[in-house]
């Protein structure tokens, strides 16, 4: 549910960077503002047709401005267009216009696709959550003040991470984003593992006013290596976020059931 981006290895803390539900065609208006869905589809690479995400990328914020949900059952003309040669269709590509024009005729029903659409990406169940998650929105959301926290965290020098911090950079150089950096060296152990990087970097970003919440987070982190982690601390780190109370209720409960279900298996 929160910010913290999926990195190459383990982080800290548990990974609640996840997805949104969307039923929607491409809309001028923002992705986040949430576009409501009564149809539910869990898909997988064996079913007759896969579901698939188009987005219209803003370069300024790297964040979709706009999507819309395809289907496509020809999977080896989409590896074709794509030009992926992995078994699994699963992350996201860079599309032009011929692009498009390939795309648009193996989907079901075929169509002319939106000359503004840049981006294609699988399509994840986690998107069934019945609220935005903030994961790849953090700028545009803390531009228009419904996010006083952003928290990234990874191995550096991680090329994600510092195409990232820079697309922020210049907010916090106007002064509408204040920008704290933790480095933390990797052990003798973590070295050894890891001889490519240097250490692990956690960057904060808040709200002029917000920086009262790094402090929170930084707190968090220390009962959290202490403690373990715990429904509590998920409750918090999600208020620190952003998130509403009904949207932490959600998650929380959700996890719940999924352990339940996981236990009641023989």
């Amino acid at each position: 549910m929160g910010d913290i981006q999926s990195p190459p290895f383990a982080g800290e803390m548990p990974n609640r960077a996840e997805g949104q539900a969307k039923e929607c065609g491409l809309s001028e208006e923002s992705l986040y503002k949430y576009c409501p869905s009564s149809h539910r589809h869990h898909v997988s690479n064996t079913a007759e047709s896969i579901y698939f995400v188009l987005q219209e990328i803003d370069p300024a914020t790297g964040s979709a401005v706009a999507e819309a949900r395809i289907r496509v059952s020809d999977l080896e003309e989409l590896r074709a267009v794509l030009a992926c040669d992995s078994p699994q269709l699963s992350g996201s590509w860079h599309l032009d216009p011929d692009d498009l024009e390939r795309l648009g005729a193996i989907c079901i029903p075929p169509r002319e696709l939106d000359r503004r659409l840049n981006r294609i990406e699988s399509w994840h169940p986690i998107r069934e959550v019945p609220y935005l998650v903030h994961t790849n929105f953090e700028l545009p959301l803390m531009l228009e003040g419904r996010k006083p926290l952003a928290v990234f965290h990874d191995a550096y020098p991680a090329e994600w991470l510092s195409e990232t911090l820079a697309r922020l950079d210049p907010f916090v150089r106007s002064g509408r984003l204040v920008r704290h950096v933790i480095d933390t060296p990797f052990t003798e152990a973590e070295h050894a593992r890891f001889p490519d990087f240097q250490g692990w970097r956690r960057a904060f970003f808040s709200l002029p006013g917000e920086e009262w919440r790094i402090d929170a987070f930084l707190l968090l982190l220390k009962v959290f290596a202490k403690t373990g982690w715990n429904e509590a601390l998920e409750r918090m780190e999600g208020s620190l976020l952003g998130y509403e109370d009904w949207q932490n209720d959600w998650w929380i409960e959700r996890k719940s059931k999924h352990r339940t279900s996981t236990c009641s298996i023989v």
